[in-house]
């Protein structure tokens, strides 16, 4: 049992306005990955790292990739056997179409009890509450039982590989538990969704539109390809139902391009195509099972289009030089993550909510998969995932936080690393 007076301890020594200039501070700094246009997460690790050391914490820098690096924070409290992490990432999306903003996406502008700009949501505002709760930590010198680390990582939003970088350092083999700092509104989640994508490469002849027979289409294909990945889908979700906290299955097209390159013109008949899918997973999913179904998709268009063309050349008789091909490949495998109820740091994030909140905790599961993906697929961390902000804000213009909701969670991860690293020893 955890003293109402040691709560209220680590409670004083978190100063609100410390989550809300640091938010700022990291939203003004453009985190894009975008090389063309000299933007990395570069500066937003070294600003992260700098406040850390200035908050006594331990701090080190390891380069991932040129211009981004993974910051590690380490508050080495106690001896014990426990080390909880807490992960957030530097990266954000593009903010797109500025012209579009009503509010400056690297501005950090607050109205009323929002802050507006990239990444004030996803994620930029959790990370900030992650290292201020570890700042109060130490700033209260509550002797845990264990170590709290920081992953201050790179490249969440692409390949992920700030969070493989770590794991492959090394990093990972002491963390007993894991909090992914992601916009959650509130919610504890367990667990998350897996992702396979895949992208579908067609290749037929590339012709004048007044004379389609000279050359082969690829879009006839293409239109094949879409409506049995919505069969799947169909099927998927006719098979498995809803998940209560993660919904439905999903295989999206996202993207469809004709031709893969240069610009596309209305009297040419593509020669190439391709077409990205994203597919999100539910646990009794078999994501090699998906593959072989995507597998059969590709061979059953590519045979029903091939006799669909061969016919239609004997019709008129004529021959055409080439046969359409369609190749798949597969980009991203992530499992589906599930963690149990009674998990230790499960229970310590509901106290910790219960705690603070006075209320008793929702949970629920991330639609999308996170950094916490690898550690619970390669390391076998038990995570959950939660934080500030609506979840479906995040890659939206007008980003934004309630910068009440950012200073309870401060406490809620304080409070979080409290039960997990000292239910054995603190009273």
């Amino acid at each position: 049992m955890i003293s109402q007076k040691l709560i209220e301890h680590v409670l004083r020594a978190i100063d609100p306005d410390e989550v809300i200039d640091l938010t700022a501070a990291l939203v003004k700094i453009n985190s894009v990955w975008d090389p063309a246009a000299g933007t990395s997460e570069q500066p937003a690790a070294e600003h992260a790292a700098r406040w850390a050391e200035k908050h006594g914490l331990q701090v080190t820098m390891e380069p991932v990739a040129s211009w981004r690096p993974n910051v590690i924070v380490t508050h080495a409290a106690g001896p014990g056997r426990r080390t909880l992490m807490f992960e957030g990432h530097t990266d954000v999306v593009t903010p797109g179409d500025v012209s579009a903003w009503t509010h400056d996406p690297f501005g950090a502008e607050i109205v009323g009890r929002r802050m507006f700009g990239r990444g004030t949501n996803d994620t930029k505002g959790n990370l900030a509450a992650m290292l201020v709760a570890m700042a109060a930590l130490k700033r209260s010198g509550v002797p845990l039982a264990g170590t709290v680390v920081g992953g201050v990582l790179c490249d969440e939003e692409d390949q992920m590989l700030g969070v493989r970088h770590f794991i492959d350092r090394g990093h990972a083999d002491a963390v007993t538990a894991a909090v992914i700092c992601e916009p959650q509104d509130g919610m504890i989640c367990t667990s998350q969704k897996g992702a396979v994508r895949a992208r579908f490469q067609l290749a037929g002849k590339m012709c004048h539109g007044a004379m389609p027979l000279s050359g082969l289409n690829t879009a006839p294909a293409m239109a094949e390809l879409i409506q049995g990945l919505h069969r799947l889908e169909s099927t998927a979700a006719s098979r498995l139902g809803r998940d209560d906290h993660l919904g439905w299955p999903s295989f999206t097209p996202t993207v469809i391009q004709a031709p893969v390159g240069g610009v596309p013109q209305l009297n040419v008949v593509p020669g190439e195509a391709c077409i990205l899918v994203d597919i999100r997973t539910l646990p009794r999913q078999s994501h090699p099972a998906i593959v072989n179904d995507l597998k059969e998709l590709a061979r059953d268009v590519e045979r029903r289009c091939r006799t669909h063309y061969r016919d239609y050349d004997r019709l008129l008789g004529i021959a055409r030089s080439c046969d359409l091909g369609i190749d798949l490949a597969i980009l991203t495998d992530r499992p589906c993550t599930r963690t149990a109820p009674e998990e230790p740091i499960v229970q310590a994030a509901a106290w910790a909510t219960r705690t603070v909140t006075g209320s008793k905790p929702v949970y629920g599961g991330v639609p999308g998969a996170t950094d916490g993906t690898f550690l619970w697929a390669l390391k076998h961390i038990p995570i959950v995932t939660m934080g500030a902000g609506d979840r479906q804000v995040p890659h939206q213009r007008d980003e934004w936080v309630d910068l009440d909701q950012l200073v309870e969670t401060v406490k809620i991860y304080a409070l979080t690393a409290l039960h997990y690293l000292g239910q054995d020893r603190l009273t």
